[in-house]
């Protein structure tokens, strides 16, 4: 009878453990979802405005700041210092001239930049979540376009004489 005892309870107390392992791997998904979510929105909305020579308009920076704090709260080291980076660059961004003629060079600079950011913060995620896959992602998704991409949607917008929508 004793046994019995120790076995449910020890059943009952690796139960909770495990439901608690997956509350707290289930907030980290959301939370790295909703920052990635609201990187992409406030790059896209960054760069569309440089592309167009006018200040940004319409960028949900309550949205961007909720984003990192929710981070905060159930971010590792690795993944704390990810998405600090991340924001450092986005900060950095946010202080271009906005409205004067583009300069080529300026905005391949904060792309790269935009770029590895991205990138560490998703490898950082992902070993967050999955601590055995120590392998960094390979591929290319979400985030900043490629910067060859760019150089051709300015070349022939340049070749029209058209803004980039």
């Amino acid at each position: 009878m004793a046994a019995t005892i120790l076995g449910i309870l020890v059943g009952t107390l690796a139960g909770r453990r495990n439901e608690s392992r997956q509350w707290i791997r289930d907030r980290k998904i959301a939370a790295y979802e909703r920052l990635l979510q609201s990187f992409g929105a406030v790059e896209i909305g960054m760069r569309h405005a440089y592309w167009e020579q006018r200040e940004p308009e319409g960028i949900d920076w309550e949205e961007w700041n909720a984003a990192l704090v929710s981070v905060s709260l159930v971010a590792d080291t690795d993944v704390g210092v990810a998405a600090e980076q991340l924001g450092s660059v986005i900060g950095e961004f946010s202080t271009f001239p906005f409205g004067e003629p583009k300069d080529m060079a300026m905005l391949r600079q904060i792309h790269t930049k935009l770029d590895v950011a991205q990138r560490e913060f998703v490898n950082a995620a992902r070993r967050s979540i999955h601590a055995s896959d120590t392998k960094q992602v390979p591929w290319r998704l979400g985030g900043p376009p490629p910067w060859g991409e760019l150089e051709e949607i300015h070349q022939r917008d340049n070749d029209i004489g058209r803004v980039i929508p």
